[in-house]
């Protein structure tokens, strides 16, 4: 096949791993890729990726850029044209290419109308596809590589000075409103641990004010976080808002317990009680934390999920499936959801 990869915006986050990997993962398995995306993700492809540089941030009702987009489009005489995120889905079919469209549901949006003209959708979760009705939803879920080698847990309490008779928790994220780390810090004492925040952000200042002398360390960036998870005891989300978060998938691929909110990708995935609503985080943190062997235990089937689901290879036939024709189904999923509550997402 010939495709159409096709990405707008220029940001750092899940949406565009997702994107490159994909990329690169079908020419691996043979396909013909042609990407269209801005400019600083050119050296992020394999060689036999097709990068067209555009810079899809402006207005997408911009004359000059659909006419620019269409263009691109048309020289690449694709068989299937894939948008990622509503924007790009906007832009698509505001061209209205001759090819098999298809349009992937990164986040959970109240409008989904962008995507119901295309010939096949895809959700990197079931709660990111609630409300849309079309005939052809897939869920593909987010893949990521196998962990690297843990981190030795007493350097790790040693770089942070983490006391030896302390649990340590994780979380990993923007430091952005939406990834409510006041909350986790607003609930966080010296009986659940030390809580290690490891990512960047806008928030950060405010985050470290609010954390005061409590037991809360920001790491900042640290690009060896896969190895962090295997030498602490409970990553924790406590999100308002997601897709299918990668560092999810990479905690359970790690064999990491987690608690988060309920949210898309965790919903799907973890047991109840490890799902928990705003006010009630801290008891499950700390339910977590005094039984991490049960954890482990009512967490192994997701585990084995994970190793067999969440990675690049799985996404990319998954995917590749889509533009064949086919429609993806979570499967057997660890931790199904009631029947109502799937019908009403997916």
């Amino acid at each position: 096949m010939r495709i159409c990869e096709v990405m707008a915006g220029d940001e750092e986050g899940g949406l565009e791993t997702h994107f490159v990997d994909l990329a690169n993962g079908l020419v691996e398995i043979g396909e013909e890729v042609t990407v269209i995306a801005h400019q600083r993700y050119a050296d992020r492809f394999v060689p036999a990726v097709r990068f067209r540089p555009l810079d899809l941030t402006r207005s997408r009702r911009d004359p000059f850029l659909r006419r620019r987009l269409r263009r691109l489009i048309e020289a690449c005489k694709a068989d299937v044209v894939h948008a990622h995120a509503g924007k790009a889905a906007a832009l698509v079919n505001a061209v209205s290419p001759r090819a098999r469209t298809v349009g992937t549901v990164h986040g959970r949006k109240r409008d989904l109308r962008a995507y119901r003209p295309f010939d096949a959708v895809i959700g990197v979760s079931r709660g990111v596809l609630g409300g849309l009705e079309h005939p052809a939803k897939s869920v593909v879920y987010n893949g990521v590589s196998a962990p690297p080698k843990a981190l030795d847990r007493d350097e790790l309490r040693a770089a942070y000075g983490i006391p030896p008779d302390a649990a340590i928790c994780l979380a990993v994220g923007r430091l952005v409103a939406v990834k409510r780390y006041d909350r986790l810090i607003e609930l966080w004492d010296h009986g659940l641990g030390h809580l290690l925040i490891a990512g960047e952000g806008p928030e950060r200042d405010s985050l470290e004010a609010l954390a005061g002398d409590k037991p809360v360390t920001f790491t900042g960036f640290r690009a060896d976080v896969r190895a962090m998870m295997g030498a602490v005891d409970l990553m924790v989300f406590t999100s308002e808002r997601e897709g299918m978060s990668y560092a999810l998938a990479e905690a359970l691929r790690a064999g990491l317990p987690v608690v988060s909110t309920p949210v898309p990708g965790a919903e799907d995935l973890l047991p109840p009680s490890h799902l928990a609503a705003p006010g009630e985080l801290k008891a499950a943190i700390a339910n977590g934390l005094a039984d991490p062997i049960g954890a482990r235990k009512r967490m192994a089937d997701v585990f084995d999920w994970a190793d067999r689901t969440l990675t690049v290879e799985h996404m990319v036939l998954a995917t590749r499936d889509v533009y064949r024709g086919e429609t993806i189904r979570p499967g057997s999923l660890p931790n199904p959801p009631p029947d109502d509550a799937a019908a009403s997402r997916c």
